[in-house]
């Protein structure tokens, strides 16, 4: 195996580096919730404290301590992964403990948690609200009430005069869609309420709440004078017929795209986006409207179609194209879009390895085709506490035994790390779409030594 500085034929474009655009973002992703640890103010944890929530039987407690680690965790962003950004959110629970009362200590938390990144010279995409709630906005009824429009807008408020000047892009709510559909449609998240009239309400207010955030962190970026980019992180899936030529598969297909990827850019309007943030982890290829909404969001696919590709550890099926065909599809709202969250949960790192370039590898062949994608952030940078499933699923670039907390940047860090330093897929990592892949990062590293 050639490494690329022993490549003398360079006029074969075959052998050509697949270069990424001058300026692209690379970054992992975290949560707050899923790896500070020790927030007990939050809803998900006292949820968690009741019996058979959690399938692995674990709780979040410490997390994997990334609120005491965070500038640990930003080395290894900045020096094994060469990230030029990075995604992280802010609990609202930590900020407003008790309704209307801010803990400044939380506050000065975070703005050295952001101060520390902007001295890397690294991007920071903020997202407001990902899945968690103050406890005691739950008890009041939390999204399924018009009132938390204004507390909400409140919380933004109060976190662009706080930490605005640190944030680059603001992403004002991860994934809603789920939020609804895992909390009043499939219930294994709280609330558990299942209602579908809830759901609508719910999406409904995090609509307005989205629409209210985008007009006050703009207003208190032009007051400043400072450009700002407001969106949201979009659960999005690739969709196929299960039978190429059916006609009814293929309106199925249609309707069930526009009524999941597309619903809330619809609800919300797209003039309050100001770059599509695109979260990619699910392909379906469909037969059934029953049975996708049975299956959706990790349930068993096997009503939907036979699987035809690998699975991560969690049942969810990989399959790189897919980021292609959600590329072109949101390509023509003619908006930036960031890839803001993808990754698997495997225990195999060579899976891990294989399955990250073949995505890089689609999303360039989506730029190439004409998208306007400017930014992935890899879910995740460390293994974490996945909400329901607990511990178990392992989606870290970076590995933590969480008896010691050490942290141990997996071989698919590296060369995720390779691929950023250099803006580029170099030819020589294709060999990573086969299998045996930690071999050949070792053969390859060695030839580098020589």
């Amino acid at each position: 195996m050639s490494t690329p500085m022993e490549r003398k034929d360079k006029k074969d474009m075959h052998y050509e580096p697949r270069m990424f655009p001058d300026g692209f973002l690379w970054g992992a992703a975290t949560s707050s919730y899923q790896v500070e640890g020790g927030n007990k103010n939050a809803d998900w944890w006292h949820w968690e404290q009741l019996e058979d929530k959690i399938s692995d039987n674990t709780k979040s407690g410490e997390g994997v301590d990334h609120y005491n680690r965070y500038k640990e965790d930003f080395d290894i962003a900045e020096k094994h992964l060469h990230n030029n950004s990075h995604r992280l959110s802010v609990e609202w629970s930590r900020l407003e403990p008790e309704e209307g009362v801010w803990d400044d200590k939380a506050f000065d938390h975070y703005r050295k948690v952001l101060s520390d990144l902007k001295k890397r010279d690294m991007k920071v995409m903020l997202t407001i609200h990902h899945f968690t709630n103050p406890q005691w906005l739950s008890e009041k009824g939390g999204w399924e009430r018009r009132s938390v429009v204004k507390k909400f807008l409140r919380l933004v408020e109060k976190i662009t005069e706080e930490l605005g000047e640190y944030v680059d892009f603001w992403c004002t709510i991860n994934e809603p869609m789920v939020y609804m559909l895992q909390g009043y449609i499939f219930v294994e998240w709280p609330p558990q309420k299942k209602s579908k009239f809830k759901a609508a309400l719910v999406l409904l207010n995090m609509a307005r709440a989205h629409r209210g955030a985008y007009k006050i962190i703009h207003k208190w970026g032009k007051h400043r004078r400072r450009k700002v980019m407001v969106g949201i992180a979009n659960n999005v899936s690739s969709f196929a017929t299960y039978r190429k030529h059916s006609f009814t598969d293929s309106i199925l297909t249609a309707v069930i795209d526009r009524a999941t990827n597309h619903l809330f850019y619809t609800l919300t309007g797209k003039r309050t986006h100001d770059y599509l943030g695109l979260n990619y982890y699910f392909h379906f290829r469909m037969r059934s409207a029953s049975a996708f909404i049975r299956t959706a969001f990790g349930k068993p696919v096997d009503e939907i179609a036979e699987a035809a590709f690998e699975s991560s550890d969690i049942g969810w099926e990989l399959f790189p194209h897919g980021i292609f065909d959600v590329c072109m599809d949101f390509a023509s709202y003619k908006k930036p879009i960031y890839i803001t969250e993808n990754g698997l949960a495997t225990s195999n790192d060579d899976k891990r390895i294989r399955v990250i370039v073949g995505y890089l590898l689609q999303l360039y062949y989506a730029i190439e085709s004409g998208a306007d994608v400017r930014g992935y952030f890899h879910w995740s940078l460390l293994d974490n506490f996945e909400w329901a499933k607990g511990f178990q699923p392992t989606f870290g670039l970076v590995s933590v035994d969480r008896n010691t907390m050490k942290r141990t940047p997996l071989p698919s860090a590296e060369v995720y790390g390779l691929i950023a330093k250099g803006n580029c897929i170099e030819h020589d990592f294709l060999q990573f779409l086969g299998h045996g892949t930690t071999g050949i990062l070792n053969e390859w590293k060695a030839k580098m030594v020589k």
